[in-house]
């Protein structure tokens, strides 16, 4: 991930600001909130954001570079170093968990009650939120219901914690898929059978009285891995699934504006893109209800003065909600040209798409209330090697309609090293609440290191009245790899790790401790 950095110009009694942030919106009220403006006289245009991932949706340096150039009224840039960046940037949540999972004696999985212990630091952040996916999802994807989470958010003094790739659900489904695998022994069944018995499938119900839908494909996730589970001697195996959208009640809205202009279409929408390709999505999709080639569509940067809100790029939500509010829009262009009329005849014409997701909150009294828009759905291999190294990854995933395949397979593959840094080597010690890293010392996942990754996707529409039956894949991508590394482990020497980075694995420190790490005082695992 960048360091942060923007850029303020002050013009038009107002400020124009440069933002690497997730959402030009959020930065434009809190801005605005800042320096006591209205909303119209704060105007952001996104940059290139680079990696996001979560962090980028707290607000780090825009504000600062806003206040300077408001008062200085010159142009102003502030960016992170990286040793700032390390210091003050929001970190993946520190959680303790004490879980306890249990099922018959034939695997069929009966009750689960679970204690989650956040870390948030010295402000709230997303905080709740985050606490809230690892309690919603903390007993994966599978149809049973005897459940009880209670989830805590504590300040500390530690470095404020926030939005991280998977938000929360990496942390508990750590946890629970690696009590499954405890539970197959038991019951002498193994780890892929435990989970192909209890796996979610359409009709049923999550935990969280949500029925699946008939796109639901975890069934046919774990039969693709179930061969190359089997016939390796060293292999854990995990499944995960996550939302599509912020769901449990919260409004979210997808919006988008095609205009034709100088005999060119334009994509005018909120969307940050960070990484994942969303312009490319929206062309995509536009061209697929217009007909119209790629090199007449314009997909312009996001800019609160010509974009509408599409909301905050997180929760997976931007291919599915953006995406249909762009099919909306492109439906009514569509219209227009088949009905005779040209560009050149539709010159300065704009059509408008909105999309919103209704869903039940949290604690709603319907039987089966909609927690969320959409789930994706994967099934996760890790294999090692007979020295203990990570030498291959299967991956499948259930991502319904997939609009391109080579930005979705990268993706999954990013995710997969995130995850493998997660799993094995990524730290970030503190003493004392004052962290004790440099970027050298957090040790990254590194490239020579990254394994052969087999990807394989599950295409079945979701809804093909929705984004045209896509989902999102972006958060569900780093989830599983840390409990499917685990359980490798635990085939290679028989040891159950309960803490990440695991300890004694092929990729631990070598050298002794040494008298820094010795000080560090007793934190809350980094999960």
């Amino acid at each position: 991930m960048e360091p942060e950095c923007a850029i303020a110009v002050y013009e038009n009694e107002g400020i124009l600001l440069y933002s690497g942030g997730q959402g030009i919106y959020d930065d434009q009220r809190e801005v605005a909130e800042l320096l006591g403006l209205d909303k119209s006289k704060v105007r952001v245009k996104s940059a290139l954001v680079g990696g996001g991932f979560g962090g980028k949706e707290d607000m780090s340096v825009q504000h600062h570079a806003s206040l300077l150039a408001w008062l200085t009224k010159q142009p102003v840039k502030i960016k992170f170093s990286r040793a700032e960046s390390l210091v003050i940037h929001p970190k993946r949540h520190a959680m303790e968990m004490d879980l306890t999972t249990a099922c018959d004696e034939n695997g069929i999985l009966l009750g689960m009650d679970a204690k989650i212990i956040l870390d948030t630091g010295a402000y709230a952040s997303l905080g709740g939120p985050v606490l809230q996916r690892a309690c919603t999802h903390a007993s994966g994807p599978y149809n049973f219901h005897n459940i009880c989470v209670e989830g805590m958010a504590v300040y500390t003094n530690n470095p404020p914690a926030g939005a991280f790739r998977g938000f929360g659900v990496t942390q508990s489904a750590f946890s629970f898929e690696c009590n499954l695998n405890l539970l197959a022994e038991m019951v002498g069944i193994s780890p892929w059978e435990i989970r192909y018995r209890n796996a979610i499938r359409p009709g049923l119900s999550l935990a969280n009285g949500q029925i699946a839908d008939q796109s639901t494909a975890l069934v046919e996730c774990l039969e693709a891995v179930k061969d190359i589970y089997e016939s390796s001697q060293y292999a854990g195996i995990a499944t995960s699934f996550k939302n599509s959208g912020l769901g449990v009640g919260v409004p979210d809205v997808g919006r988008c504006i095609v205009s034709v202009e100088n005999e060119k279409v334009h994509v005018r929408s909120s969307a940050a893109c960070i990484g994942q390709g969303m312009a490319t999505v929206s062309l995509q999709m536009l061209c697929e209800v217009t007909d119209i080639k790629p090199e007449n569509i314009v997909v312009e940067i996001p800019d609160t003065a010509r974009a509408p809100n599409s909301g905050t790029t997180t929760a997976s939500r931007q291919t599915v909600f953006t995406g249909e509010a762009v099919t909306r829009a492109g439906r009514k262009l569509k219209q227009q040209l088949d009905s005779g009329k040209t560009l050149k005849d539709l010159e300065g014409t704009e059509f408008y798409g909105e999309y919103t997701a209704v869903t039940d909150p949290i604690g709603s009294d319907k039987k089966n209330p909609v927690s969320h828009v959409a789930y994706g759905y994967l099934a996760q291999v890790v294999i090692l090697d007979a020295t203990g190294k990570v030498s291959k990854v299967v991956a499948t995933y259930d991502l319904g309609k997939v609009v391109n395949r080579k930005a979705a397979e990268g993706q999954i593959e990013g995710g997969i090293v995130m995850g493998l840094g997660y799993a094995l080597t990524e730290d970030y010690p503190l003493i004392n609440a004052v962290p004790q890293v440099t970027y050298k010392g957090l040790r990254l996942f590194k490239a020579l290191d990254t394994p052969e990754m087999e990807t394989i996707i599950v295409e079945r529409d979701f809804d093909p009245e929705i984004a045209q039956g896509t989902k999102g894949v972006g958060e569900l991508a780093t989830i599983p790899t840390a409990p499917a590394t685990q359980g490798a482990y635990y085939a290679f020497d028989g040891k159950f790790r309960t803490k990440l980075p695991m300890p004694e694995t092929a990729y631990s420190k070598k050298e002794k401790k040494n008298a820094l790490e010795k000080k560090i005082t007793k934190q809350l695992p980094l999960l």
